[in-house]
């Protein structure tokens, strides 16, 4: 190769050399400006994803207010129905009692002058000692000074069927449920049938979730349905007078709902929408609200039910 030839070569090398450092710093700068584009972009998309996400919470935020508004107000309701509920079921059965003692006192009082009057006109009739009669009294002779007047207003209800020795619950337990039923709707037998297939009638009684009381009532998470029964009823679930009478509140409200024992055992048991998919499937009764419903059967024959309040 002559001298010539060799530095055109050369040149030629070094023009492409300079070529090439220039393509190759071309592609740093164009790789540089798209790792910079992508970082901008995906800066943008995670601000617009914030964005997004603010929103939604907001939404949320604003959805929760709004429920928890119209809970309260339905909950204010609810109590206030409740009230009038307790006040009209008060004044029946003070009702009730007075009517009974009035009838039994005129029929003291009739027996009383039929006796008499026997007495004037056959003044030489010896008549037997007079039977002691004692009249149911008013609520407010409860209040009096007898201490057994108590006594007698319970023996009074037990032998018209209002209290029966058949079931396992004090008097003052039983009136609970009666009045419970009367205030919530609820069928007492049903009541009753309830009672018998979660407990036992057993106040002590803890089921598998935490459920307690002769209702096995379930507290839900973090106690949550007992707060909400407590705000709706303003009753205890934990102690047996609350547990009894909210127990009653819940298959009252089923049986305004679905109208059918059945079912309302089924939503007792399972949950409104666990009753209600199953219901979807096709399933019209479970184990459970088949007990129940034989066990509101026997207490149908077994209870001497009462036309009072």
């Amino acid at each position: 190769m002559s001298q010539r030839k060799a530095k055109e070569y050369r040149r030629a090398m070094e023009q492409y050399q300079g070529v090439a450092a220039d393509v190759d710093d071309l592609k740093r700068r164009i790789g540089a400006m798209e790792v910079r584009h992508r970082r901008e972009d995906q800066m943008a998309e995670a601000a617009r994803r914030r964005a997004r996400a603010a929103a939604r919470e907001q939404q949320e935020q604003e959805r929760v207010r709004a429920q928890e508004q119209a809970e309260e107000e339905r909950r204010e309701a609810s109590r206030r129905r409740n009230e009038r509920r307790r006040r009209i079921v008060r004044r029946r059965r003070i009702t009730a009692l007075a009517c009974m003692a009035a009838l039994v006192l005129a029929v003291v009082w009739a027996v009383a002058m039929a006796c008499a009057a026997v007495g004037a006109d056959e003044p030489e009739t010896i008549l037997p000692d007079p039977v002691a009669v004692t009249p149911i009294t008013t609520p407010a002779a409860v209040l009096g000074e007898d201490p057994l007047e108590a006594e007698k207003i319970e023996a009074a209800l037990l032998e018209q069927g209002y209290f029966s020795e058949e079931i396992p619950l004090s008097y003052d337990l039983q009136d609970v449920m009666r009045t419970a039923c009367a205030e919530y709707g609820c069928p007492y037998t049903l009541a009753l049938a309830v009672a018998e297939v979660e407990s036992h009638f057993d106040m002590d009684a803890v089921g598998a979730v935490g459920e307690v009381g002769i209702m096995q009532l379930n507290p839900g998470p973090e106690n949550t349905y007992w707060i909400n029964l407590e705000a709706e009823t303003e009753l205890d679930p934990t102690t047996p007078s609350g547990n009894i009478a909210a127990g009653c509140y819940l298959l009252g409200k089923y049986m305004q709902e679905y109208g059918d024992a059945n079912k309302a055992a089924m939503a007792y048991n399972m949950g409104v929408s666990g009753a209600e998919n199953a219901w979807a499937e096709g399933i019209t009764s479970t184990d459970y609200s088949t007990a129940v419903v034989e066990a509101m059967e026997r207490w149908e024959v077994t209870v001497n039910a009462w036309n009072g309040i």
